[in-house]
């Protein structure tokens, strides 16, 4: 049995299960019950977009062993955000993290809910009203999850992944012919998107709540950056005439105020809070934190560059440490317990009932500035960068954000903060959005890291000094287990994590 018949057979258990308890509520007093017969995507989709923001932020409510590699909190310590507090040793799954000794069972959580989650897509987009919105938005989600898997693992099970009625032992396709095809089915969301009326399915977008322009705009966002990783080190002419093609669709990207972020009633409750909340912050009503709080801290990286260009976001990022300034541990290093040491920010960790962010507008105007700064686009990127980095202070919820981010800017002779004093204004837009993805996307982060090189970090892990990041993870044991032939096929080595992505450098 494949991970992929695995997991479809978990989504019809869900289906079930959630079938099962209506059914024995259906009686005169409560007469909702629906039949697993009666599901259709309306009943899908709001669950899909709330699993798609746990698997990437934080641990599910109950993790099983393999949760622990279901998030990208990995990322989030490789590019400088978190370390490991001097209080706690390193083991397990962290050892893997500090040491870059991956092994095959590191991502089979994250494998497994990625798949789970397309599954989930699968079937909204199966079984919606063909008018509704939610085709092409789960088509769009969709499109997200896969390129993550790539962006993971390179080549993957695609085209016949998720099939059981095809095939229970999925291909490998080519991670290239992935990624051309991701870009012809944000297309034909598009096209689908822009052709769907209002209907009450609407109800179940906990991210847009309906709105066909801002999943338009979020599916061109996609697109850009599926097209980003490919700059510098892929095809340029294809790269130049698809965003040539966006730019003519019209419908734009992801604009200021207007964050993706689900939120299907969040709230300070147990099993109800953000899953970022629940996992990083602290128990319902006031409670203890969370192990997790503890254990993560500030990274000096992040915090060093921070107070070098006098960024008043530090406060927002990372709250103050007992003597009232901003304390951190390189990752990797093991030195003896230090009591002065910052844990998560406000600016982070901002309530209960927060919204669970997927992609930031920061992300999508540092996007557009590089786009048009490497010439694949008009505008102008120095008014992009700002409006990047004024989307960051928005977010975090700076005091006057717009005009705060505008003063941090225009008053800065710094080359990494001010993009006019930049001798190179490509790193000075891609240290501004390794900022803003701050405790936020490691992953978004890692990835702009392996094809540009950007942030410089002299040390990827004080406990292996010398030894580089890897540039991507290993198959999961589950697929040498249970889809042998088609992952051997693929010949992975141990030391195939320093194989760069055919997008890599």
């Amino acid at each position: 049995m494949t991970t992929r018949y695995k997991i479809c057979i978990c989504l019809l258990c869900y289906i079930a299960a959630l079938s099962c308890t209506k059914k024995l509520n259906t009686n005169l007093v409560d007469p909702n019950g629906v039949g697993i017969n009666e599901l259709t995507g309306k009943d899908v989709f709001a669950q899909a977009l709330a699993g798609t923001a746990t698997d990437n932020i934080g641990f599910t409510i109950n993790p099983p062993p393999a949760a622990a590699t279901q998030n990208y909190d990995f990322a989030t310590q490789w590019m400088g955000y978190w370390a490991r507090t001097t209080s706690f040793a390193a083991s397990g799954v962290q050892t893997q993290y500090e040491t870059f000794t991956l092994n095959n069972s590191f991502a089979d959580g994250a494998w497994q809910s990625l798949y789970h989650n397309i599954s989930d897509y699968n079937f909204v987009i199966a079984h919606s009203t063909t008018s509704s919105i939610l085709p092409g938005a789960a088509r769009v989600m969709r499109s997200m999850m896969f390129q993550d898997l790539v962006d993971q693992f390179g080549n993957i099970p695609y085209t016949q992944a998720c099939q059981p009625g095809v095939t229970i032992f999925p291909a490998y396709d080519s991670a290239l012919s992935i990624y051309r095809d991701l870009i012809r089915q944000l297309d034909t969301a598009i096209v689908k998107l822009a052709a769907s009326q209002s209907t009450p399915d609407d109800a179940s977008d906990i991210m847009f709540k309906g709105s066909k322009s801002l999943w338009i705009a979020f599916a061109n966002t996609i697109k850009l950056r599926i097209l980003l990783r490919q700059v510098p080190n892929g095809d340029q002419n294809y790269v130049a005439t698809e965003i040539a093609n966006i730019t003519q669709q019209g419908g734009g990207f992801l604009p200021a105020g207007q964050d993706a972020s689900v939120n299907p009633g969040y709230q300070d409750a147990q099993q109800k809070q953000n899953p970022f909340w629940t996992c990083y912050g602290f128990q319902p009503n006031g409670g203890a934190p969370a192990q997790n709080y503890d254990y993560y801290i500030a990274n000096s990286v992040m915090v060093n560059f921070l107070d070098s260009t006098e960024d008043p976001r530090l406060g927002y990022f990372y709250a103050k440490d007992p003597n009232g300034g901003y304390g951190g541990n390189f990752f990797g290093n093991s030195i003896a317990p230090v009591a002065n040491l910052s844990s998560i920010g406000t600016g982070i960790l901002q309530s209960p009932s927060m919204n669970a962010l997927l992609f930031s507008a920061a992300q999508s105007f540092f996007m557009q500035s590089e786009v048009v700064q490497r010439g694949l686009m008009t505008g102008d990127y120095h008014a992009l960068f700002r409006q990047g980095v004024e989307e960051s202070f928005r977010y975090l919820r700076v005091t006057d954000a717009i005009a705060a981010a505008d003063s941090f800017v225009n008053n800065s002779t710094n080359g990494m903060v001010n993009i006019a004093f930049s001798a190179n204004p490509l790193q000075t837009i891609l240290y501004q959005k390794w900022v803003a993805e701050c405790e936020l996307d490691g992953f978004e982060a890692y990835s702009d890291y392996r094809r540009t090189g950007f942030p410089f970090i002299a040390v990827p892990s004080y406990a292996v000094p010398g030894q580089p990041m890897p540039k991507r993870l290993l198959y999961p044991e589950s697929e040498y287990t249970q889809n042998a032939v088609n992952v051997d096929a693929q010949n992975q080595q141990q030391s195939d994590i320093y194989t760069k992505l055919f997008w890599g450098r």
